[in-house]
């Protein structure tokens, strides 16, 4: 061959080659790696008072922390590397020793069963490509890797898989990154890592959600044998390696330390739609939750499902609850609870979890008819009417429907205050037609339900689902003498020193008049007194609250709600799939709601509910609901509260003649007597 041909040739072979590493360049530029700007946003700081709840990377449920690889501590690369590759700096993106390993060892298995991916593979799966595990990929993946490699340097590549590697989920939060694990499972910044613990999230790597989860025996088997490999290098000592084996597993398998974890995501969306945040830099927010009571609250939502399933002899962890506590005249969220245990599941039942109500919707439809009155009825309804509980038949949907009493009882005419105390359905049915479905469905609207509510008789027994969110803030309306002030989990106040963001509170507004919610308020302390809700007087709480309990159709949610003019608290007990809990309100809302109540009243007791101008308080016959003279069958008489000019006259009431007869016929053997 002549030296021009040779000449040509290689000519044409450089040719190839640059066209080669022009679209190879070409393809690694279209594969950007991941930057501190690309992160997230702000970091935000959550205080309760002067106690540091949580911190959010950002607004989404994504947590990484973006740290140079200069500001990684040398034992934590070390542990890394020896963990997911240990000859990182030796290859160019994909080892070939560790894949013909791996294609021997699936080649015998018939299955992928032994990865050999880099981590400049790990990077670019986690960028790039999806999880699924067939060739097609792995070949896809090396690919990348290869591009990457000739795209940027080494540093860059391990600096951009310690701060996106996936590293597990707490609660319904994917974290991303060493720096974001330390800090969500460890509860430290990544400086403070141990030994022990930096090999802790190296051996998780490969499976995170198992060895960070409740598996100590996995966790255990993961860090022992990255220390031993980190003492085989040379990397760890003897003595060092011991001490790290040694070393208790941090508690809950190293779970963050996130206070209220429920509490922070309702705060989390409210800051979203509320709060104008910085792109980067720190934040420190005020938020509304009262820590002790927040821990009170916890400890009476477990133990008091777990009385319940020991008293049912269920397994344990087969019921949730959640709880609510609301300062009326801010709306402050004072405790929330979402459910028994966040970390098997973040689902939020206090706020996201729509149930029919029950009886506890009751008190709406009687709040309505002081408000509105009744339509056609030129007198108004007060405590004190009488109510008819005869049987009742009436079209629903096009076909006849029949409400009954729980108790299957007809008593005739009840008044008001007995109908409440006794939670009596018919009694309610009745009023809600008489003042018109449609104005009970605009009553709640005006106190904060935005779930869906169907004007149909079977509306007054609450077979529309609500939030207990919802249902709290409207009780809470009600010890706020009719002044709705939306609920809210930030405090608006100043937190500890830092860069602040304007916090405005929601202004609160009238809903209903203060002598509307007065009425029902006075007609919830009987409850607590006298009906459903007497048990409660064991806590010391049935003179110094009002409230009402709520149980559905078969015994599928229990639930309570209850006040002081300064707290309202509410607690709701059931099953995640509704089959039957078995129980009624008071059986198993109750008591939490009750444990709950008596701490915060024992921090702070209460102020009397006190009547406003408008209302009078006057004694009346507990069964007549008439305003007895002395000469009169007195009987049982109550305090009942009348709007001003609405209170009855004094006299017998009905049946005057006889009552009269009989009542002078008693005074005077009592005088004589």
């Amino acid at each position: 061959m002549c030296i021009p041909d040779i000449a040509r040739r290689a000519v044409g072979l450089v040719t190839v080659a640059a066209v080669i590493g022009g679209v190879w360049a070409g393809v690694g530029w279209l594969l950007p790696l991941p930057t501190q700007a690309s992160a997230g946003g702000p970091t935000l700081r959550l205080y309760a008072g002067t106690e540091e709840i949580a911190i959010l990377h950002g607004l989404s449920r994504r947590a990484q922390i973006w740290q140079p690889l200069e500001e990684f501590p040398r034992g934590v690369v070390d542990a890394v590397l020896v963990a997911e590759d240990r000859r990182f700096f030796r290859h160019h993106g994909v080892d070939i020793p560790a894949v013909f390993r791996a294609l021997a060892a699936n080649t015998r298995r018939g299955e992928i069963r032994q990865g050999a991916s880099t981590i400049t593979q790990q990077l670019a799966r986690t960028l790039f490509l999806t999880r699924e595990r067939d060739w097609g990929r792995k070949l896809h993946e090396a690919a990348l890797a290869l591009m990457l490699e000739f795209r940027y340097s080494k540093p860059r590549i391990l600096e951009a898989y310690l701060n996106t590697v996936y590293m597990g989920q707490d609660g319904d939060v994917a974290v991303h990154g060493l720096p974001a694990a330390a800090r969500h499972f460890l509860g430290k910044n990544l400086a403070a890592v141990r030994a022990d613990e930096a090999a802790l999230l190296a051996g998780a790597i490969s499976s995170p959600n198992k060895t960070l989860g409740d598996r100590p025996d996995r966790a255990r088997a993961a860090r022992t044998a990255v220390l031993s490999a980190l003492r085989r290098r040379g990397l760890l000592d003897e003595a060092r390696a011991r001490e790290a084996m040694a070393s208790p597993l941090p508690a809950e398998g190293g779970r963050t330390r996130v206070r209220a974890p429920y509490f922070v995501d309702l705060a989390r969306e409210e800051i979203r739609e509320r709060v104008s945040l910085p792109d980067k830099g720190e934040v420190r927010i005020a938020t509304s939750l009262d820590p002790a009571l927040q821990r009170v609250a916890e400890r009476a939502v477990q133990e008091g499902l777990e009385r319940i399933e020991r008293r049912q002899g269920s397994g344990p962890g087969t019921m949730e609850s959640a709880l609510v506590a609301i300062e009326p005249a801010s709306g402050r969220i004072r405790a929330l609870v979402g459910g028994r245990r966040y970390l098997d599941s973040p689902f939020n039942r206090a706020t996201r979890a729509a149930r029919q109500p029950g009886s506890l919707f009751k008190p709406l439809v009687y709040l309505a008819a002081f408000e509105f009155g009744a339509r056609g009825r030129s007198a108004p309804i007060t405590p004190a009417s009488l109510i008819p509980d005869a049987a009742l038949t009436v079209q629903a949907d096009g076909r006849p429907w029949t409400p009954r009493n729980v108790d299957g009882r007809l008593l005739g005419n009840v008044t008001v205050r007995r109908a409440v105390e006794e939670s009596r359905n018919i009694p309610a049915v009745r009023v809600a037609l008489d003042v018109g479905l449609d104005r009970v469905v605009e009553l709640a609207r005006r106190l904060g339900i935005r779930s869906p509510l169907a004007a149909v008789p079977s509306l007054a027994l609450g077979t529309s689902e609500v939030t207990l969110l919802e249902i709290t803030g409207v009780y809470a309306a009600l010890a706020n003498r009719g002044v709705r002030a939306a609920p809210t989990t930030l405090a608006g106040g100043v937190p500890p020193a830092g860069t602040q963001v304007n916090v405005s509170l929601p202004a609160a507004a009238p809903a209903v008049s203060a002598e509307s919610a007065f009425l029902v308020t006075h007609l919830l302390r009987g409850v607590m007194r006298h009906g459903t809700g007497r048990t409660s007087r064991r806590w010391g709480l049935s003179d110094v609250t009002a409230g009402k309990t709520g149980t559905t159709d078969g015994l599928r949610d229990a639930w309570f709600v209850g006040y002081t003019p300064e707290l309202a608290v509410g607690v709701w007990v059931g099953r995640d799939d509704g089959s039957p809990l078995g129980l009624s309100g008071a059986e198993a809302a109750l008591p939490i709601w009750a444990t709950t109540m008596a701490a915060a009243v024992r921090g702070a007791p209460p102020k009397p509910f006190a009547p406003p101008p408008g209302v009078v308080l006057v004694a009346v016959g507990r069964d007549t609901g008439a305003s007895p003279a002395f000469w009169c069958d007195r009987g049982q008489t109550v305090e009942e509260a009348f709007r001003v000019g609405t209170e009855p006259a004094a006299g017998c009431g009905g049946g005057a003649m006889v009552s009269a007869g009989r009542g002078l016929l008693s005074w005077l053997g009592r005088l004589f007597r």
